[in-house]
């Protein structure tokens, strides 16, 4: 094989390999959504991370940048952040919680424009202490429903006492439902040592007052005998 031949090859290889879309990505056109949730017994978190794709970040950035400048204040970075957040839908146990927002961060339009820039938010909902038993939690996304793609899952829980079942999505990933149990709480050492101790008061006391009885009974008994001794 000649030198010609041969840089003519690697040409092609290089060619080749430059316009192979690169591992993980997703569609040039395509608002990807993916939001994770953190389920606790008194609340459940919410990570969202929205990417444009390359051909479709002019316009997310322009539904974020409304005075056209060029930048995302952060005026207008929480109120795009408050805009995503009133379309989605967190319920527990049936009932709707409302979601509040917990910070956010915004990319530089250079890295949107190359699919690579990713908004990411963070929300919390408070919700009422969940007792021992069986719940469900849902969630659902409807933010720019004719441009996105969605993606919702489950973190496993940091808390022990919070089992996760099998996770139901729709068609299109906008939600999901999920069944969870909580735990019984077990008492603590300090609890049961408590416990313990008062149960041994109590005791104690109820020999007392018995012992007592006893004794002023034993008393009388005796008066009496010696009484009717003398007669």
């Amino acid at each position: 094989m000649n030198w010609r031949r041969l840089c003519l090859v690697l040409a092609v290889l290089c060619a080749g390999l430059a316009s192979m879309p690169p591992a993980g990505a997703h569609r040039l056109d395509e608002y990807l959504q993916a939001t994770r949730l953190s389920i606790d017994i008194g609340h459940v978190d919410l990570e969202m991370e929205l990417t444009a794709g390359a051909a479709h970040a002019s316009d997310v950035f322009a539904w974020i940048d409304t005075n056209g400048d060029g930048e995302i204040s952060g005026a207008e970075g929480e109120a795009y952040a408050r805009q995503v957040l009133r379309s989605v839908v967190l319920k527990v146990d049936g009932y709707a919680v409302p979601v509040t927002l917990a910070g956010s961060s915004f990319p530089q339009f250079r890295d949107m424009r190359l699919g690579v820039g990713t908004i990411r938010l963070r929300a919390t909902a408070k919700v009422p202490s969940a007792g021992a038993g069986r719940h469900q939690v849902s969630f659902f996304n409807t933010h720019r429903l004719e441009s996105s793609v969605y993606l919702v899952n489950a973190l496993v829980p940091e808390n022990p006492r919070i089992q996760l079942g099998d996770p139901r999505r729709d068609a299109g990933q906008h939600g999901l439902t999920l069944d969870y149990t909580v735990i019984a709480e077990t008492p603590s050492r300090l609890d049961r040592s408590f416990a313990l101790l008062a149960g041994l008061a109590m005791a104690g006391w109820l020999l007392w007052r018995f012992g007592y009885a006893l004794t002023h009974a034993a008393a009388l008994l005796e008066r009496w005998w010696c009484g009717s001794s003398s007669n």
